[in-house]
């Protein structure tokens, strides 16, 4: 049998190398296939059973029928250049962002949550760039062109020494990381990938 997965590519660190290892060696006959999307087009993969189960962020557009197992919390942060005036500090209060120009992803749910907190808080932000791909993002942060706002699971594997991490703080923006599966029953070997997913993800 196949199983297919979906994920959002910050997920990346969570799953591999450790998830397809456990996957071969409990189910050695088992076909894993991954398909990396938008969270949207992973709602709606979910829906339409283009997909068995995937990894992404719970968010306002999640669809009802959708069953959700939350794994994590993970909280947005800034990435700056390491001569920003900013970059010292581990905590950043999104005021302190007000009046300089904020690179995001065009795609997704990250605008839309920080476009939330930045109404409900009167906040100004700019966000001058919205960029499709991570190093395009990265790119404008070295450039000095702007700041870069974006989930910490996407800074896991970021060794870069002229960019800096801060948790943007005063208020804490987290998104929650699920496994999530459609309504359907899935066959039972699959059901069984599912259980082993969620106990090795949790």
């Amino acid at each position: 049998g196949t199983v297919r997965i979906g994920l959002v590519p910050s997920v990346s660190s969570l799953l591999f190398p450790l998830l397809p290892q456990t996957l071969a060696q409990a189910f050695p006959r088992l076909r894993v296939e991954f398909h990396d999307q938008t969270n949207d087009a992973l709602f709606c993969e979910l829906q339409s059973g283009k997909i068995d189960f995937a990894v992404g962020a719970i968010d306002s557009s999640l669809p009802p029928e959708l069953q959700v197992y939350p794994l994590r919390d993970d909280p947005f942060v800034a990435v700056l250049h390491c001569n920003d005036p900013l970059a010292g500090q581990p905590h950043l209060p999104w005021k302190l962002l007000a009046g300089r120009d904020i690179a995001v992803f065009s795609k997704g749910n990250i605008q839309r949550l920080v476009g939330a907190l930045a109404e409900s808080h009167r906040l100004t932000l700019n966000t001058r760039y919205q960029v499709d791909y991570i190093e395009t993002l990265y790119g404008l942060v070295r450039s000095r062109l702007a700041v870069a706002i974006l989930p910490e699971l996407y800074t896991t594997h970021l060794q870069d020494p002229a960019l800096k991490v801060a948790q943007l703080q005063q208020p804490a923006l987290t998104r929650t990381v699920a496994l999530m599966r459609g309504p359907q029953p899935l066959p039972p070997l699959i059901e069984e990938c599912f259980a082993l997913l969620l106990s090795s993800l949790r």
